[in-house]
Parts: C-alpha cells; structure tokens; sequence
C-alpha cells in the first residue's frame, strides 16, 4: 500500500502534466501546427527527391567514365525508342 506522501506526490505529478498540457493548448494554433506539419513533409519529399536525382546523376556519370558506354537503363530506353520510331517510319 502506497504511503500518504506517494499518492499526494502521484497526484501532484499528474496535476502538473494537466497544467503542462493545458498551457500548450493555449499557446499553440491548430491550423498552425498543421501547416508547420504539411510544410516539413513537403520539405521532406523534396529533399529526398533531389537527392534521388542528384545520386541518378552521380552514378551515371561515374558508370559512362568507368565503361565508356551508358547505364543499362538508358541504353534499354534507347532501344524501345528506336523500335518505336523505326515501327512508326516503316
């Protein structure tokens, strides 16, 4: 069985956590919190895109200056283009 000064010490701790939660409500702005939230996401998005384009860049760079020929991904797009424009042509 908890002591008299546990429980009020309990109780304390609780009413102290309400006062914290309460004082955050009334300082921030929902709408403002929410549009802080979409702006981080968005700024998360964008970081992550340009990095995945930034990396695509660097690494077909370095695989054109190490083989001397294009990524084979590029070289398989160039190939569907050029049966495209040969079935369009002929």
């Amino acid at each position: 069985m908890p002591s008299r000064n546990e429980v009020v010490a309990e109780q304390l701790a609780a009413i102290r956590q309400d006062l914290r939660d309460l004082w955050t409500a009334l300082r921030t702005d929902p709408k403002k919190r929410a549009r802080k939230e979409r702006i981080w996401s968005l700024l998360n998005v964008g970081l992550a895109a340009g990095t995945t384009f930034g990396a695509r860049m660097v690494a077909t760079k370095l695989w054109t200056r190490l083989t001397g020929e294009l990524p084979p991904p590029v070289q398989a797009a160039q190939e569907q283009a050029r049966k495209v424009r040969e079935e369009a042509s002929g």
